[in-house]
């Protein structure tokens, strides 16, 4: 079998999906991945064969040239109008490229950002279709569409109802450019919006993230939620990314299991900043921190207590966090669930996107607190911690890893879904 798997957006977009094409491909399976061209050297260590995709988001959120502002407002109206608008820029050569890519699959398989396309081109080639999210995209009335807003309503119909706002607003955005792709195909011109016509194809959806931190969803069998799709250890290992270092590993040793701070792929404004507050909450709690500041480029010289502030660059959260306490990030999909699974009280500082809807989603169930980053200072950060800290929160977090650990391996149960869905086709 071919699997053609495609999407866009940050290395939380992509990790997944390349984790799920070692997967298949350790199953014997012809895997290619189409991702923003600044993701393909991931999947190729990971011996998968890659394209580039233009309009790279990682490049644009590191940029010196951008204007962070509107990134670290939180107004995700705001952000999405300008991802469109990348997207947009890029749309006809990306669309191109996916449509070559993807003759002669035998399965297509999509991130959330390229769903539009891959659904188009789906339908065009008569190919099964698979879809992967990384959160709640569909309506339900256990949680609100996080890209609308980060807090649930108890009442499920105003959950609903913003579900619906979603497909409304993304649907008008987006109409022309899939209409011109499907006239270029030779398809006509509909009125459906993607989700209407991914079930009409018989898409799997599959759902990156574990149904106990998002419980009732109230899904069908073609939407299973599957727990966090993580790459194998040797993955990792081909990353280069596998297991904690000997001096971070004896610093481990020396102490009581830190405090773990970082901020993933973001672009963070002030480091310094950051890392100021890092070291003096720490300091005043009686905490030992582990910060990972590769997205910022920090060196140990950023803090002025080495010995209680330990930085570091890009880590591997399941080998790292299990040895940790507590854990203060930016609510990425693929941290959220390292965290969570780790069994630790989380503090969320969103920044963009569905991080919100983590933080929000964990302070609700009491095993963690959500402060959007554009509110983080030094009293929030305090405050925060210290929340985390107490037995109550430690108690639920500890319960809630135990929970995710003990369900099956996500990555085996998302391979398994979209392996059936081409068992199915070829009978």
């Amino acid at each position: 079998m071919r699997f053609a798997l495609m999407t866009h957006g940050t290395r939380g977009d992509v990790q997944p999906l390349v984790a799920l094409g070692a997967e298949l491909a350790r199953r014997g399976n012809t895997v290619e991945l189409a991702v923003p061209a600044g993701s393909a050297a991931l999947a190729e260590r990971a011996g998968l064969r890659a394209i580039g995709l233009p309009g790279d988001w990682q490049q644009f959120l590191e940029s010196p040239a951008t204007d962070k502002q509107w990134l670290f407002s939180g107004d995700n109206a705001v952000l999405l109008g300008t991802l469109r608008e990348i997207m947009a820029e890029h749309a006809a050569e990306i669309a191109k490229t996916l449509c070559g890519f993807s003759q002669g699959a035998d399965v297509i398989v999509s991130g959330g950002l390229t769903e539009d396309i891959a659904t188009v081109i789906a339908e065009a080639l008569r190919v099964p279709l698979a879809l992967v999210h990384t959160y709640p995209l569909r309506p339900t009335g256990a949680v609100a569409n996080p890209l609308v807003t980060p807090r649930s309503s108890q009442f499920s119909e105003e959950n609903l109802q913003t579900h619906a706002r979603y497909e409304q607003e993304n649907w008008k955005a987006r109409r022309d450019g899939i209409n011109r792709l499907r006239a270029t195909l030779g398809l006509a011109a509909t009125d459906l919006p993607t989700p209407e016509r991914a079930r009409a194809l018989g898409a799997v959806e599959v759902q990156s993230y574990s149904a106990h931190v998002i419980p009732g969803l109230g899904w069908p069998r073609r939407r299973p939620v599957v727990g966090w799709i993580e790459p194998s250890q040797s993955d990792r290992a081909a990353f280069g990314e596998s297991g904690v270092d000997s001096p971070l590993a004896s610093w481990l040793d020396e102490g009581e299991a830190p405090a773990y701070f970082g901020f993933g792929s973001m672009p963070v404004p002030d480091p310094a900043a950051i890392a100021g507050l890092v070291e003096r909450v720490s300091r005043d709690l009686g905490l030992r921190a582990v910060l990972s500041a590769g997205w910022a480029g920090l060196s140990a010289a950023a803090v002025e207590d080495g010995a209680r502030v330990r930085v570091v660059g890009a880590v591997d959260h399941t080998a790292l966090l299990p040895r940790c306490r507590l854990a203060v990030h930016h609510g990425g999909a693929g941290t959220t669930g390292a965290a969570v699974r780790a069994g630790l009280p989380t503090m969320i500082c969103s920044i963009m996107m569905d991080q919100a809807m983590w933080g929000e989603q964990l302070q609700r169930l009491g095993s963690g607190v959500h402060v959007p980053f554009a509110e983080l200072d030094e009293d929030t950060l305090r405050a925060g911690v210290a929340r985390l800290l107490e037995p109550s929160v430690v108690t639920r977090a500890r319960q809630l890893g135990e929970n995710v650990r003990a369900e099956p391996d996500a990555t085996i149960r998302a391979a398994d879904a979209v392996t059936a869905l081409a068992a199915a086709s070829v009978s």
